[in-house]
């Protein structure tokens, strides 16, 4: 960030009143010696001294003046956490900062993840004065990062859910003091008992000896689908949407693919709109200066009118891989060239479609043991990590091409078409891409997982069945010397949780019944990865 222009004074507990009564408490950073200057926003659940952005007061040591305030029902702000009166109470607090004799009529707004979700809540009410958004790790339809691929996100939901029971609590919970290595560790072991406990529905209990309404709908409205989240969907804003706004997320990150829908609904809008994806997942998504440089700019640039500060072009990616980079483009999707890489006998990966009939590869998927989520676009475990292990699994196929003789550039959407069979008519496929280096290192790219039942097979009559896997979008570049490889597995616990293979309820179910699975890889039955080959 540029350096900082001014001293700042920290007015604490302000008191913003809702219009039923409740009381929400704000920090307000002040610009020393700066009046006439722009607000920006930002909403938290986090505690306003703990785990809030951190970057926020920042702006104030750089001319602004920043608002940093406790969602209702956490850090002493009165009523009720709940998803369903963010809007509400975001835009009566904008119409609060809107009478404050220091506001001087541009109002912008910021945060990541949760904070993100705050913005698009505050936006659907329109607020006259929202002059410029920056929403970090965060899509317009809240419930997507829950229900990936049709599954659960246990990785995303469950510590969440705990942490929300403590809200209001004094100290908040959210506030981690102890981050010791030991600290640390005793809290993933607390986590992957909660991920493997069932039935789903008693986990939190469990934990914390408290239930939370939040977890039952999570798990009683289990999809992205039902019209009980209808009301967290604020993707019909963006049809008519003016107010510029930046968008940033990481290649990891779970909610990445609705916000590429959130950017192309934006850019046929007329509100000037920049996306940037960096390296990194949620934690750390957005890569570097992606929530502190990038969103200065932007503040700068709209709610200042300076000028020259953000590239002309609107979309700027860090690929990854060997010798990736920051890439400015012309849009997203970038022009590219789809191609097939068809899975062959023998675990090999190719460009030309497979010519003899071949008997296909097969697995068993145990939810007792269930395939584990390494790395990807896990909460706590994500990233490009080294899938070796992984790989060496028997319930993983693995499907390696031959070296590249040039490096190969991918910039796009990529999905998997698998001709599978299954024992079960409930049941996973996941798909992953990595990029293997000639010492044999298997870093993944990106993945996806689809979630099956009856009603979304449709079988031959020898009981074989294709499926459609979208998988997280790339933007990598292998080097020369480098293969590709897609693994086959159903399952990658806790990030999608595991498919029991039963219909049970997700919130009472504990039987588990095993599946066998087979992946074709013939004339008739091509399995293959659609990758966007993008000029190196």
């Amino acid at each position: 960030m540029r350096e900082r222009t001014n001293e700042v004074e920290v007015e604490r507990d302000a008191k913003v009143t809702m219009p039923d009564g409740a009381v929400l408490l704000a920090d307000i950073y002040h610009p020393v010696g700066i009046e006439d200057t722009p607000t920006i926003l930002e909403r938290t659940p986090y505690g306003r001294r703990g785990l809030s952005s951190g970057s926020g007061p920042e702006f104030a040591a750089r001319g602004y003046r920043y608002m940093l305030q406790a969602c209702r029902g956490t850090d002493g702000s009165s009523g009720s956490h709940s998803y369903f009166i963010e809007a509400s109470d975001g835009g009566a607090t904008a119409d609060w900062i809107a009478q404050q004799p220091w506001f001087n009529g541009s109002l912008g707004t910021f945060g990541a993840s949760y904070m993100g979700f705050t913005q698009w809540a505050l936006a659907s009410t329109r607020p006259p004065h929202l002059k410029a958004m920056v929403i970090g790790l965060s899509a317009s339809v809240r419930a997507f990062s829950w229900y990936p691929g049709g599954s659960l996100a246990l990785e995303v939901i469950i510590p969440w859910d705990i942490g929300a029971t403590q809200f209001n609590k004094p100290p908040n919970a959210n506030t981690i003091t102890d981050v010791s290595p030991e600290a640390i560790e005793r809290r993933m072991a607390e986590l992957r008992e909660a991920f493997d406990h069932l039935p789903l529905g008693e986990v939190i209990r469990h934990l914390t000896g408290s239930d939370l309404e939040l977890y039952r709908d999570q798990l009683v409205h289990a999809g992205l689908d039902d019209p009980f989240w209808s009301p967290l969907d604020y993707s019909e804003l963006l049809r008519d949407w003016t107010v510029p706004t930046l968008l940033v997320d990481g290649w990891h990150d779970y909610p990445l693919p609705r916000v590429l829908e959130d950017y192309a609904a934006l850019r046929k809008s007329a509100a000037p709109v920049r996306l940037r994806i960096g390296a990194g997942g949620h934690l750390g998504g957005g890569g570097e200066g992606g929530l502190t440089d990038a969103p200065l700019a932007w503040f700068d640039t709209y709610l200042r009118g300076e000028v020259g500060l953000i590239p002309q072009r609107p979309v700027t990616i860090e690929v990854q891989g060997e010798a990736g980079g920051w890439r400015d483009l012309d849009d997203w999707p970038s022009p590219a060239e789809p191609k097939r890489w068809y899975l062959q006998p023998g675990g090999h990966l190719a460009t030309e479609a497979p010519e003899m009939p071949s008997p296909p590869d097969s697995y068993r998927y145990d939810p007792a043991e269930p395939t584990p989520s390494i790395g990807g676009i896990g909460m706590l475990t994500g990233g490009s990590v080294d899938n070796r292990e992984l790989e060496a699994r028997p319930d993983v196929l693995v499907y390696t091409s031959d070296p590249l003789a040039d490096p190969l550039v991918l910039i796009g959407t990529v999905e998997a078409e698998l001709w599978v069979n299954s024992s079960l008519d409930h049941t996973d496929f996941f798909v992953r891409l990595c990029d293997v280096s000639p010492d044999g290192r298997s870093v993944n790219v990106c993945d996806g997982l689809r979630r099956l039942n009856p009603s979304s097979i449709r079988r031959s009559t020898e009981g074989a069945f294709r499926v459609s896997v979208p998988m997280w979008p790339a933007g990598h570049r292998f080097g020369a010397g480098h293969s590709l490889r897609v693994q086959v597995s159903s399952g990658a616990h806790p990030v999608y949780a595991r498919n029991l293979g039963t219909d049970e309820p997700a919130i009472t179910a504990i039987v588990m019944q095993p599946a066998e699975q087979a992946v074709y890889h013939e004339p008739g039955k091509l399995s293959f990865v659609t990758l966007p080959h993008a000029s190196s």
